[in-house]
C-alpha cells in the first residue's frame, strides 16, 4: 500500500517536471523565433545602411579603400577604380597595396602601413601613385587601423590626387623665385646706380663747386676797399657754397657711403651708427666683437641696407630713445641683432605684406639662406635679428 502511494507520487512529480519543461521549451522556441525575427530585420537594416554607405562612398571624389593586414586590396570606390584603372576582378584576383605606388615609394609606403597597424599615429604622406597602364599621379594619403576585439587586422583610408595641387604649388615656387631673381637684379642695379650717381655728384659737382669757390676767392682778393659791398655777398656766397657741398657730400654718402668699399663694413656699421645718433638724437650703442668682420661685397652691402633701413624704422616709428646694435660671427654665421626701446611693433605689422620695408628686408637675405626675425612687445621695443650663413 505504502510503496504503491510512493510510485504515485513520484510518477505525478514527473508529469509536473515534464509539463514544466515542455513550457520552458515552448517560451525558448518564442525567444529564438523572436530573436531570428530581430536578426532578419537588423541584417535588412544593416543591409540598407550599407548600401546607402556604399552609394555615399561612390559619390566621394576621392578614392576610399581596404586592405587586409597582409596589405591585400580589399575594397575600393569607384572613384578608386578610375584613379587607378583596376577592376573588381582585378581586386578578386589579388592586388597588393604596395603594387599600387612606384617601386622607390614602397619601402617607405610599408613601413608607414606598419607604424599605422603598430597604433602610431602617422599623418598623411605623399607619394607617386602607379596605374596600371603603367601612368603615375602624386597622392596624399590619409589611413587608419581597422580594429576587430582590439587588435588591428586591417586598413582603411583616402588617397587624393594632389596632381593639379602640386602643379601649381610648382608654379607658384617658380614664380617666386623669379620674383627673388628680379628682385636680387633690381637691388644690384639699384646699387650699381647709386654707387654711379654718388661718384658723379662727388666727384663733378663737388669739383665744380670747389672751382667756383676758388674763383670766388680770386675775385675776393682783387676787390678794392670802395667795393665792400660786392666782399660782403661773395662771403655769403662762401657759406652757401659750403653748405652745398657739405650737401653733396651727404645725400652721396646715404647713396654710397666710401666707407664700406674703401675700409670694409666694421667701419662702415661704426660710422653710420655715429651718424645716426648725431642725426636722430637718439643713443645708438653699437656691440662690435673684437673680430674684424671681412665679408664678400654683395654681403655686405645687404647688411649695411639691413642696418640701415631697420634704423631708419627706428627713427620713424619706433619713438625710441635708445637702441643696441650687436655684431659678431658665430658658428661661420653672421649674426646682427638691431634693439630698440621704443613702442613695439605688433605682430599684424610683421606679417602685413603691404609693409614692404620689412618684405625687402627679408628679401636681401634670401640668397644666402639667411633669415631675418622681427619681433615687438607693447612700451617695450622691437628687436630684429639677422642671421645671413658665411
Amino acid at each position: 500500500m505504502n510503496n504503491h502511494l510512493i510510485n504515485q507520487n513520484d510518477g505525478e512529480k514527473t508529469k509536473e517536471q515534464l509539463l514544466w519543461e515542455l513550457k520552458q521549451l515552448r517560451q525558448r522556441m518564442a525567444n529564438l523565433e523572436a530573436a531570428d525575427i530581430e536578426r532578419r530585420r537588423i541584417e535588412k537594416s544593416l543591409s540598407k545602411y550599407e548600401s546607402n554607405f556604399q552609394e555615399l562612398v561612390n559619390l566621394l571624389p576621392q578614392t576610399i579603400y581596404e586592405m587586409d593586414i597582409n596589405g591585400k586590396f580589399r575594397f575600393t570606390n569607384h572613384h578608386g577604380f578610375e584613379s587607378f584603372g583596376y577592376n573588381q576582378a582585378d581586386i578578386e584576383k589579388g592586388i597588393n597595396f604596395t603594387q599600387l605606388f612606384v617601386p622607390e615609394d614602397r619601402e617607405r609606403v610599408e613601413h608607414n602601413i606598419k607604424k599605422i597597424l603598430e597604433g602610431t599615429e602617422v599623418e598623411g604622406h605623399e607619394y607617386t601613385a602607379l596605374r596600371k597602364d603603367g601612368s603615375t599621379f602624386q597622392a596624399l594619403i590619409y589611413s587608419s587601423p581597422i580594429m576587430q576585439n582590439n587588435k588591428a587586422v586591417g586598413l582603411r583610408g583616402v588617397v587624393i590626387d594632389i596632381t593639379d595641387r602640386k602643379k601649381i604649388e610648382q608654379e607658384l615656387k617658380d614664380s617666386r623665385d623669379q620674383f627673388r631673381n628680379l628682385s636680387a637684379h633690381l637691388q644690384s642695379v639699384r646699387e650699381e646706380e647709386r654707387s654711379y650717381i654718388a661718384r658723379e655728384i662727388h666727384d663733378e659737382l663737388g669739383q665744380t663747386l670747389t672751382a667756383l669757390k676758388m674763383d670766388l676767392i680770386w675775385i675776393n682778393r682783387h676787390l678794392t676797399s670802395e667795393q665792400q659791398e660786392i666782399s660782403t655777398k661773395i662771403q655769403e656766397m662762401f657759406s652757401l657754397i659750403d653748405q652745398t657741398i657739405h650737401t653733396i657730400r651727404r645725400i652721396a654718402t646715404d647713396l654710397r657711403p666710401g666707407l664700406l668699399d674703401d675700409l670694409g663694413l666694421s667701419a662702415a656699421i661704426e660710422w653710420y651708427c655715429e651718424d645716426f645718433e648725431n642725426r636722430t638724437g637718439i643713443h645708438c650703442h653699437l656691440e662690435l666683437g673684437n673680430e674684424d668682420i671681412i665679408l664678400d661685397q654683395q654681403r655686405s652691402i645687404a647688411i649695411f641696407r639691413i642696418l640701415q633701413e631697420a634704423l631708419t624704422n627706428v627713427a620713424r616709428h619706433a619713438k625710441a630713445t635708445q637702441v643696441v646694435v650687436k655684431i659678431a660671427i658665430i658658428d661661420h654665421n653672421f649674426m646682427m641683432e638691431i634693439r630698440d626701446n621704443g613702442i613695439g611693433i605688433t605682430d599684424e605689422q610683421v606679417n602685413d605684406p603691404q609693409n614692404l620695408g620689412l618684405v625687402g628686408l627679408r628679401e636681401r637675405v634670401y640668397p644666402w639662406g639667411g633669415t631675418i626675425i622681427i619681433k615687438g612687445s607693447p612700451r617695450q621695443g622691437t628687436t630684429v635679428k639677422v642671421n645671413i650663413p658665411l
